[in-house]
Protein backbone atom coordinates (compact mmCIF):
# COMPACT_ATOMS: atom_id res chain seq x y z
CA UNK A 1 0.00 0.00 0.00
CA UNK A 2 1.42 3.22 -1.53
CA UNK A 3 1.78 6.48 1.54
CA UNK A 4 0.11 9.38 1.04
CA UNK A 5 2.15 12.51 0.02
CA UNK A 6 1.32 15.64 1.96
CA UNK A 7 1.02 18.88 -0.58
CA UNK A 8 1.13 22.05 1.27
CA UNK A 9 -0.22 24.60 -1.30
CA UNK A 10 0.41 28.16 0.12
CA UNK A 11 -1.74 31.86 -0.58
CA UNK A 12 -2.23 34.80 0.54
CA UNK A 13 -4.88 36.82 -1.79
CA UNK A 14 -8.32 36.08 -3.77
CA UNK A 15 -6.25 35.43 -6.90
CA UNK A 16 -4.10 32.31 -5.57
CA UNK A 17 -7.01 31.14 -3.71
CA UNK A 18 -9.55 31.16 -6.54
CA UNK A 19 -7.00 29.44 -8.72
CA UNK A 20 -5.72 27.12 -6.76
CA UNK A 21 -9.22 26.16 -5.68
CA UNK A 22 -9.95 23.36 -8.58
CA UNK A 23 -6.50 21.86 -8.28
CA UNK A 24 -7.49 21.61 -4.47
CA UNK A 25 -10.21 19.89 -4.98
CA UNK A 26 -8.46 17.34 -7.29
CA UNK A 27 -6.16 16.83 -5.42
CA UNK A 28 -8.04 15.85 -2.21
CA UNK A 29 -10.01 13.17 -5.10
CA UNK A 30 -6.68 11.50 -6.63
CA UNK A 31 -6.07 9.03 -3.57
CA UNK A 32 -2.72 9.90 -3.52
CA UNK A 33 -1.93 13.42 -2.42
CA UNK A 34 -3.16 15.13 0.73
CA UNK A 35 -3.55 18.81 0.11
CA UNK A 36 -2.29 21.13 2.79
CA UNK A 37 -4.11 24.77 3.16
CA UNK A 38 -1.69 27.71 4.26
CA UNK A 39 -3.29 31.10 4.49
CA UNK A 40 -0.81 33.53 4.88
CA UNK A 41 -3.26 35.74 5.34
CA UNK A 42 -3.10 38.98 3.46
CA UNK A 43 -6.07 38.96 2.29
CA UNK A 44 -7.81 38.68 5.84
CA UNK A 45 -10.87 40.36 5.63
CA UNK A 46 -11.58 39.54 2.26
CA UNK A 47 -10.98 35.76 2.00
CA UNK A 48 -13.89 34.08 4.02
CA UNK A 49 -16.69 34.42 1.85
CA UNK A 50 -14.85 33.33 -0.67
CA UNK A 51 -13.75 29.79 1.57
CA UNK A 52 -16.87 29.80 2.07
CA UNK A 53 -18.27 30.09 -1.31
CA UNK A 54 -15.95 27.94 -2.78
CA UNK A 55 -16.17 24.71 -0.18
CA UNK A 56 -12.61 25.43 1.26
CA UNK A 57 -10.97 25.57 5.06
CA UNK A 58 -7.23 26.47 5.74
CA UNK A 59 -5.45 23.62 7.51
CA UNK A 60 -2.77 26.79 8.70
CA UNK A 61 -4.02 30.31 8.89
CA UNK A 62 -0.43 32.87 9.28
CA UNK A 63 -0.87 36.51 10.80
CA UNK A 64 1.47 38.67 8.49
CA UNK A 65 -0.20 41.97 7.78
CA UNK A 66 0.62 44.94 9.54
CA UNK A 67 -1.06 48.54 9.31
CA UNK A 68 0.68 50.57 7.04
CA UNK A 69 3.10 47.73 6.13
CA UNK A 70 5.78 47.71 3.63
CA UNK A 71 7.02 44.99 1.10
CA UNK A 72 9.88 44.76 2.74
CA UNK A 73 8.36 44.27 5.90
CA UNK A 74 5.13 42.00 4.38
CA UNK A 75 8.32 39.05 3.37
CA UNK A 76 9.68 39.57 7.25
CA UNK A 77 6.87 38.59 8.54
CA UNK A 78 6.54 35.47 5.98
CA UNK A 79 9.80 34.46 6.55
CA UNK A 80 9.22 34.28 9.74
CA UNK A 81 6.36 32.86 10.31
CA UNK A 82 6.31 30.28 7.09
CA UNK A 83 9.51 27.84 8.80
CA UNK A 84 6.85 26.48 11.72
CA UNK A 85 4.41 25.29 9.02
CA UNK A 86 7.02 23.05 6.95
CA UNK A 87 8.17 21.79 11.04
CA UNK A 88 4.48 21.40 11.82
CA UNK A 89 3.41 19.16 8.24
CA UNK A 90 6.92 18.33 6.90
CA UNK A 91 5.00 18.40 3.78
CA UNK A 92 7.00 16.26 0.61
CA UNK A 93 6.04 19.13 -2.12
CA UNK A 94 5.38 22.11 -2.03
CA UNK A 95 2.63 24.41 -4.24
CA UNK A 96 2.34 27.69 -5.03
CA UNK A 97 1.13 30.08 -7.75
CA UNK A 98 1.62 33.15 -9.77
CA UNK A 99 3.54 35.74 -8.84
CA UNK A 100 3.04 37.21 -5.02
CA UNK A 101 5.06 37.59 -2.18
CA UNK A 102 3.69 34.55 -0.30
CA UNK A 103 4.52 32.57 -3.40
CA UNK A 104 8.21 34.15 -3.75
CA UNK A 105 8.44 33.42 0.33
CA UNK A 106 7.21 30.17 0.48
CA UNK A 107 9.01 28.71 -2.56
CA UNK A 108 12.38 30.30 -0.79
CA UNK A 109 11.43 28.34 2.87
CA UNK A 110 10.79 25.32 0.75
CA UNK A 111 13.80 25.68 -0.88
CA UNK A 112 15.93 26.00 2.36
CA UNK A 113 14.31 22.99 3.54
CA UNK A 114 15.03 20.95 0.76
CA UNK A 115 11.27 20.38 -0.38
CA UNK A 116 10.38 20.38 -4.04
CA UNK A 117 8.27 23.40 -5.54
CA UNK A 118 5.92 23.29 -8.31
CA UNK A 119 5.14 26.38 -9.49
CA UNK A 120 1.65 27.01 -11.23
CA UNK A 121 1.37 29.29 -13.86
CA UNK A 122 4.83 29.38 -14.77
CA UNK A 123 6.51 30.88 -17.49
CA UNK A 124 4.85 34.32 -17.57
CA UNK A 125 7.45 37.20 -18.46
CA UNK A 126 7.18 41.07 -19.17
CA UNK A 127 10.63 41.06 -19.02
CA UNK A 128 10.81 44.31 -17.35
CA UNK A 129 11.04 44.62 -13.38
CA UNK A 130 8.96 47.71 -13.14
CA UNK A 131 5.99 46.22 -14.74
CA UNK A 132 3.92 44.74 -13.66
CA UNK A 133 6.14 45.75 -9.86
CA UNK A 134 7.21 43.42 -8.14
CA UNK A 135 4.59 40.74 -9.47
CA UNK A 136 7.78 40.29 -12.16
CA UNK A 137 10.65 40.17 -10.27
CA UNK A 138 9.18 37.32 -7.95
CA UNK A 139 7.65 35.31 -10.78
CA UNK A 140 11.25 35.15 -12.22
CA UNK A 141 12.51 34.27 -8.70
CA UNK A 142 10.32 31.24 -8.33
CA UNK A 143 11.32 29.82 -11.64
CA UNK A 144 14.77 30.04 -10.13
CA UNK A 145 13.83 27.89 -7.39
CA UNK A 146 10.84 25.47 -8.54
CA UNK A 147 11.83 21.74 -9.92
CA UNK A 148 8.73 21.81 -11.83
CA UNK A 149 7.17 23.83 -13.82
CA UNK A 150 2.79 24.58 -14.96
CA UNK A 151 2.69 26.70 -17.88
CA UNK A 152 -0.49 27.72 -18.96
CA UNK A 153 0.64 28.38 -22.55
CA UNK A 154 3.47 27.14 -25.38
CA UNK A 155 4.44 31.02 -25.02
CA UNK A 156 4.94 30.29 -21.21
CA UNK A 157 6.97 27.42 -22.02
CA UNK A 158 8.79 28.77 -24.63
CA UNK A 159 9.98 31.66 -22.48
CA UNK A 160 11.56 29.08 -19.92
CA UNK A 161 13.10 26.80 -22.92
CA UNK A 162 15.22 30.37 -23.54
CA UNK A 163 16.30 30.53 -19.96
CA UNK A 164 17.41 27.18 -19.90
CA UNK A 165 15.18 25.15 -17.72
CA UNK A 166 14.93 21.53 -18.67
CA UNK A 167 12.47 20.77 -21.16
CA UNK A 168 11.29 17.43 -19.06
CA UNK A 169 10.11 20.04 -15.96
CA UNK A 170 8.09 21.77 -18.15
CA UNK A 171 4.28 21.17 -18.64
CA UNK A 172 1.74 22.93 -20.68
CA UNK A 173 -1.22 22.67 -18.89
CA UNK A 174 -3.76 25.51 -19.52
CA UNK A 175 -4.89 27.86 -16.39
CA UNK A 176 -6.48 26.80 -13.67
CA UNK A 177 -8.08 30.32 -13.21
CA UNK A 178 -10.39 28.94 -16.49
CA UNK A 179 -11.37 26.21 -15.13
CA UNK A 180 -12.40 28.12 -11.84
CA UNK A 181 -14.30 30.46 -13.62
CA UNK A 182 -16.11 27.84 -16.10
CA UNK A 183 -17.09 25.80 -13.24
CA UNK A 184 -18.84 28.96 -11.52
CA UNK A 185 -20.44 30.00 -14.70
CA UNK A 186 -22.23 26.72 -15.28
CA UNK A 187 -23.55 26.58 -11.21
CA UNK A 188 -24.59 30.37 -11.76
CA UNK A 189 -26.44 29.25 -15.02
CA UNK A 190 -27.89 26.18 -13.72
CA UNK A 191 -29.11 28.64 -11.11
CA UNK A 192 -27.28 26.16 -7.86
CA UNK A 193 -25.95 29.40 -6.65
CA UNK A 194 -27.86 32.59 -6.78
CA UNK A 195 -26.32 36.09 -7.11
CA UNK A 196 -26.49 38.58 -5.25
CA UNK A 197 -25.06 41.15 -6.76
CA UNK A 198 -25.56 45.15 -7.51
CA UNK A 199 -28.84 45.46 -9.34
CA UNK A 200 -27.94 47.26 -12.83
CA UNK A 201 -30.47 48.54 -15.08
CA UNK A 202 -28.20 49.88 -17.66
CA UNK A 203 -25.45 48.54 -19.90
CA UNK A 204 -22.30 48.81 -18.03
CA UNK A 205 -18.70 48.59 -17.95
CA UNK A 206 -17.14 46.70 -14.79
CA UNK A 207 -13.86 48.25 -13.78
CA UNK A 208 -11.11 46.90 -11.79
CA UNK A 209 -7.58 49.40 -10.81
CA UNK A 210 -5.30 47.85 -8.72
CA UNK A 211 -1.40 47.85 -10.07
CA UNK A 212 0.58 48.96 -7.37
CA UNK A 213 2.96 50.60 -10.16
CA UNK A 214 -0.04 52.96 -11.01
CA UNK A 215 -0.33 54.54 -7.62
CA UNK A 216 -0.17 58.25 -7.23
CA UNK A 217 0.11 60.49 -10.25
CA UNK A 218 -0.44 57.52 -13.03
CA UNK A 219 -3.55 56.18 -11.01
CA UNK A 220 -5.11 59.90 -10.92
CA UNK A 221 -4.47 60.34 -14.84
CA UNK A 222 -5.89 56.99 -15.12
CA UNK A 223 -9.33 58.18 -13.32
CA UNK A 224 -9.22 61.51 -15.49
CA UNK A 225 -9.65 59.57 -18.91
CA UNK A 226 -12.48 56.93 -17.42
CA UNK A 227 -14.07 60.10 -15.70
CA UNK A 228 -13.94 61.95 -18.94
CA UNK A 229 -15.23 58.60 -21.02
CA UNK A 230 -18.04 58.21 -18.20
CA UNK A 231 -19.49 61.48 -18.58
CA UNK A 232 -19.37 61.29 -22.86
CA UNK A 233 -21.16 58.16 -22.60
CA UNK A 234 -24.32 58.90 -19.97
CA UNK A 235 -26.06 55.87 -21.36
CA UNK A 236 -23.66 53.30 -19.81
CA UNK A 237 -23.10 52.71 -15.98
CA UNK A 238 -19.32 52.07 -14.66
CA UNK A 239 -19.24 49.62 -11.82
CA UNK A 240 -16.17 50.01 -10.04
CA UNK A 241 -15.08 47.37 -7.34
CA UNK A 242 -12.85 48.92 -5.05
CA UNK A 243 -9.82 46.92 -4.30
CA UNK A 244 -9.12 47.08 0.27
CA UNK A 245 -5.37 48.76 -0.31
CA UNK A 246 -5.83 52.18 0.91
CA UNK A 247 -3.45 53.55 -1.58
CA UNK A 248 -5.58 53.41 -4.76
CA UNK A 249 -8.87 52.77 -2.93
CA UNK A 250 -8.73 56.56 -1.04
CA UNK A 251 -7.67 58.19 -4.59
CA UNK A 252 -10.75 56.57 -6.88
CA UNK A 253 -13.02 57.51 -3.80
CA UNK A 254 -12.30 61.06 -3.78
CA UNK A 255 -11.48 61.34 -7.78
CA UNK A 256 -15.29 59.65 -8.66
CA UNK A 257 -17.19 59.42 -5.43
CA UNK A 258 -19.53 62.35 -6.77
CA UNK A 259 -19.40 60.59 -10.53
CA UNK A 260 -23.48 60.17 -11.49
CA UNK A 261 -23.02 56.99 -13.57
CA UNK A 262 -19.92 56.22 -11.88
CA UNK A 263 -20.67 53.29 -8.78
CA UNK A 264 -18.05 52.45 -6.29
CA UNK A 265 -19.09 49.31 -4.31
CA UNK A 266 -16.92 47.05 -1.57
CA UNK A 267 -15.68 43.54 -2.83
CA UNK A 268 -17.94 40.79 -3.61
CA UNK A 269 -17.96 37.24 -2.58
CA UNK A 270 -16.83 35.29 -6.09
CA UNK A 271 -20.07 34.25 -7.45
CA UNK A 272 -21.41 37.68 -7.41
CA UNK A 273 -17.80 38.89 -9.39
CA UNK A 274 -18.12 36.35 -11.97
CA UNK A 275 -22.00 37.16 -12.62
CA UNK A 276 -20.41 40.69 -12.86
CA UNK A 277 -17.64 40.01 -15.42
CA UNK A 278 -20.17 37.49 -17.27
CA UNK A 279 -23.14 40.62 -17.64
CA UNK A 280 -20.37 43.27 -18.42
CA UNK A 281 -20.18 45.17 -21.67
CA UNK A 282 -16.68 44.78 -21.27
CA UNK A 283 -14.43 45.15 -18.53
CA UNK A 284 -11.65 48.04 -17.97
CA UNK A 285 -8.63 46.90 -15.75
CA UNK A 286 -5.27 46.25 -14.69
CA UNK A 287 -5.33 42.99 -13.12
CA UNK A 288 -3.40 40.17 -14.57
CA UNK A 289 -6.33 37.43 -13.56
CA UNK A 290 -9.31 39.21 -15.48
CA UNK A 291 -7.08 38.71 -18.90
CA UNK A 292 -7.65 35.53 -18.51
CA UNK A 293 -11.39 34.39 -17.00
CA UNK A 294 -13.13 37.42 -18.74
CA UNK A 295 -12.50 35.86 -22.26
CA UNK A 296 -13.86 32.43 -20.90
CA UNK A 297 -17.01 34.65 -20.66
CA UNK A 298 -16.79 36.61 -23.71
CA UNK A 299 -16.64 39.50 -22.36
CA UNK A 300 -14.05 42.09 -23.80
CA UNK A 301 -11.15 43.23 -22.15
CA UNK A 302 -9.65 46.98 -22.14
CA UNK A 303 -6.02 46.54 -20.29
CA UNK A 304 -5.20 49.83 -18.64
CA UNK A 305 -1.38 48.87 -18.76
CA UNK A 306 1.60 49.53 -21.35
CA UNK A 307 2.80 46.08 -20.82
CA UNK A 308 0.93 42.92 -20.62
CA UNK A 309 2.73 38.96 -19.45
CA UNK A 310 -0.44 37.88 -21.28
CA UNK A 311 0.24 38.90 -24.85
CA UNK A 312 -1.38 35.88 -26.44
CA UNK A 313 -5.03 37.33 -25.70
CA UNK A 314 -3.68 40.79 -27.41
CA UNK A 315 -2.47 38.48 -30.15
CA UNK A 316 -6.13 36.27 -29.98
CA UNK A 317 -8.02 39.49 -29.79
CA UNK A 318 -9.87 38.85 -26.70
CA UNK A 319 -7.86 41.63 -25.05
CA UNK A 320 -6.80 45.28 -26.13
CA UNK A 321 -3.72 46.72 -24.28
CA UNK A 322 -4.97 50.33 -24.33
CA UNK A 323 -1.83 51.51 -22.59
CA UNK A 324 -2.27 54.42 -19.96
CA UNK A 325 -2.02 57.69 -22.15
CA UNK A 326 -5.35 59.38 -22.49
CA UNK A 327 -6.05 59.31 -26.19
CA UNK A 328 -5.12 55.59 -26.29
CA UNK A 329 -7.82 54.53 -23.45
CA UNK A 330 -10.08 57.34 -25.02
CA UNK A 331 -9.75 55.58 -28.23
CA UNK A 332 -10.22 52.08 -27.23
CA UNK A 333 -13.36 52.23 -25.12
CA UNK A 334 -14.69 54.28 -28.13
CA UNK A 335 -14.27 51.95 -30.48
CA UNK A 336 -16.08 48.81 -28.45
CA UNK A 337 -19.12 50.82 -28.61
CA UNK A 338 -19.23 52.60 -31.93
CA UNK A 339 -17.31 49.38 -34.05
CA UNK A 340 -20.00 46.32 -33.78
CA UNK A 341 -18.11 44.28 -35.74
CA UNK A 342 -14.94 44.94 -33.64
CA UNK A 343 -17.06 44.88 -30.39
CA UNK A 344 -18.16 41.31 -31.75
CA UNK A 345 -14.52 40.49 -32.49
CA UNK A 346 -13.86 40.65 -29.22
CA UNK A 347 -16.61 38.60 -28.24
CA UNK A 348 -15.42 35.75 -30.13
CA UNK A 349 -11.82 35.80 -29.99
CA UNK A 350 -10.75 32.07 -28.61
CA UNK A 351 -9.39 31.97 -25.29
CA UNK A 352 -5.91 30.90 -25.86
CA UNK A 353 -6.02 30.65 -21.80
CA UNK A 354 -7.04 26.92 -21.43
CA UNK A 355 -10.28 24.88 -22.10
CA UNK A 356 -11.27 23.99 -18.23
CA UNK A 357 -9.25 21.00 -17.75
CA UNK A 358 -5.93 22.73 -16.12
CA UNK A 359 -6.08 21.33 -12.76
CA UNK A 360 -6.90 17.84 -13.98
CA UNK A 361 -3.76 17.61 -16.15
CA UNK A 362 -1.00 19.33 -13.38
CA UNK A 363 -2.44 16.55 -10.71
CA UNK A 364 -2.24 13.22 -13.11
CA UNK A 365 1.29 15.34 -13.64
CA UNK A 366 1.87 15.16 -9.92
CA UNK A 367 0.80 11.87 -9.40
CA UNK A 368 3.34 11.04 -11.83
CA UNK A 369 6.21 13.15 -10.61
CA UNK A 370 5.05 11.73 -6.74
CA UNK A 371 5.72 8.13 -8.02
CA UNK A 372 8.87 8.83 -9.73
CA UNK A 373 10.56 10.98 -7.14
CA UNK A 374 9.33 8.73 -3.72
CA UNK A 375 9.80 5.43 -3.70
CA UNK A 376 7.04 3.14 -2.78
CA UNK A 377 6.43 2.81 1.07
CA UNK A 378 9.44 5.15 1.63
CA UNK A 379 8.74 8.01 4.47
CA UNK A 380 9.25 11.23 3.66
CA UNK A 381 12.79 12.90 4.31
CA UNK A 382 12.84 14.42 7.96
CA UNK A 383 13.15 18.44 7.07
CA UNK A 384 16.27 20.25 8.36
CA UNK A 385 15.50 22.07 11.52
CA UNK A 386 16.38 25.65 11.65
Amino acid sequence: MSIMRKALICYGSRPELIKLSPLYHKLRLSGNITPILCDTGQHKDLLPPHMNSLNLKADVQLNVMRKGQSLDQLMAQLFAQLPEVFQKFHPDITIVQGDTASALACAIIARKKQCPIAHIEAGLRTYDHNSPFPEEIYRQNISKLAQWHFCPTQTAQQNLLREGYEPEAIFITGNTSVDMILDMQKKLTDERIMSSGPKIRKPFFLITLHRRESQGAPLAAIIASLLEFAHSRPEFDFIFPLHPNPASSDMIKALLGNADNIRLITPLAYPEFVQLMSDAFAIITDSGGIQEEAPALNTPVIVIRNKTERAEGVENGCLRLAGTDRNSILYELNLLIDDKAHYKAMQDAPNPFGDGKASERITRHLIDIIERNFPENAPPENIPAE
